[in-house]
């Protein structure tokens, strides 16, 4: 007997969900209610840019990944009109999902997966306050180059202190032959 084509499409969605959870260690779950098609076009092109994905999904069939992952949380947080981002660079795609919850109100964070850990929608916000990372790298650089820094300073006093105690000896030996 030959599968219904609705059954199969949703096994369909539900192995290409799958799929794409285990290609991504990040994920960002959206609730877009009020948002319309060109508005989540525009989110989607701005997280392109950070190597980042936003799919609609049927909540009966991201609620049943999440149980089959063991990830029940999650699929607490997936009510409504929801949609999953799938990150590539975290802190861009925080960017932009807090960027455009500011500009429309309708899109909510409800929740996040990172690195193995199910977080609200509040930690979305805060990586979003977080410096661009060549700036973290410069305070890192400036950090490591302090130490350095300050051992180069104190050897150079030592060195200016020797020079120091040779000139001395050197005057009181020069003033002692001329008596």
């Amino acid at each position: 007997m030959e599968e219904k084509f609705g059954i199969s499409t949703k096994k369909y969605m539900l192995a290409e969900l799958k799929e794409k959870f285990s290609a991504s260690t990040n994920l960002i779950i959206a609730n877009h209610k009020g948002l319309g098609a060109q508005e989540l076009d525009k989110l989607r092109s701005e997280l392109l840019k950070s190597s980042s994905k936003y799919f609609v999904v049927k909540n009966s069939i991201a609620k049943r990944v999440f149980s089959e992952l063991n990830l029940k949380e999650l699929g607490e947080s997936v009510k409504g009109e929801v949609g999953i981002g799938f990150v590539g660079d975290l802190i861009g795609a925080s960017k932009t999902f807090a960027g455009f919850s500011k500009e429309h109100s309708s899109l909510k964070l409800n929740s996040a997966f990172i690195d193995g850990k199910v977080e609200g929608g509040n930690r979305i916000k805060h990586l979003a306050a977080l410096p661009p990372r060549e700036v973290l790298l410069g305070l890192v650089l400036s950090y490591m180059k302090g130490p350095i820094t300050g051992f180069v300073g104190v050897l150079n006093g030592l060195l200016r202190n020797l020079v120091h105690a040779i000139d001395e000896i050197k005057s009181k030996k020069e003033g002692g032959e001329k008596k």
